[in-house]
């Protein structure tokens, strides 16, 4: 988790993490939990950002509508969204969360925005 090159509150926090997971057992409940928390820490890319360029709204609807037939409501709050991060980039707002059963598009919308961004999409 050293070389990872966390931010220093986050590290003082998974310090604290990594003390209470070193004093619990295998066996307790929330042992799991904190060690995949632990894991998703040091697995983030602190260091790495994407370089930030001029969002084109017109060319986002453009991409999501030749990417996706209908979805009309969720198109419509994509692009309020990318509207609201073009007028205020440094507002920590809502994060974008697609939810729904297998097959009804979730990762092709994200994939679409992605590039309709100019950015890199990595599935999970």
């Amino acid at each position: 988790m050293q070389s990872t090159g966390m931010p220093p509150n986050i590290w003082k926090h998974a310090q604290r993490e990594l003390q209470q997971l070193r004093k619990m057992q295998p066996q307790q409940p929330g042992y799991s939990n904190s060690r995949v928390y632990l894991e998703l820490l040091a697995d983030l890319p602190w260091q790495k950002a994407s370089e930030e360029c001029e969002l084109d709204l017109r060319a986002a609807r453009e991409r999501l509508d030749s990417d996706h037939y209908g979805l009309v409501k969720v198109k419509q709050r994509i692009i309020e969204y990318l509207a609201v991060c073009k007028l205020k980039p440094d507002a920590r707002g809502p994060v974008l969360c697609f939810v729904g059963p297998p097959g009804v598009g979730k990762t092709s919308l994200a994939s679409s925005i992605a590039a309709a961004l100019d950015r890199k999409f990595i599935p999970n």
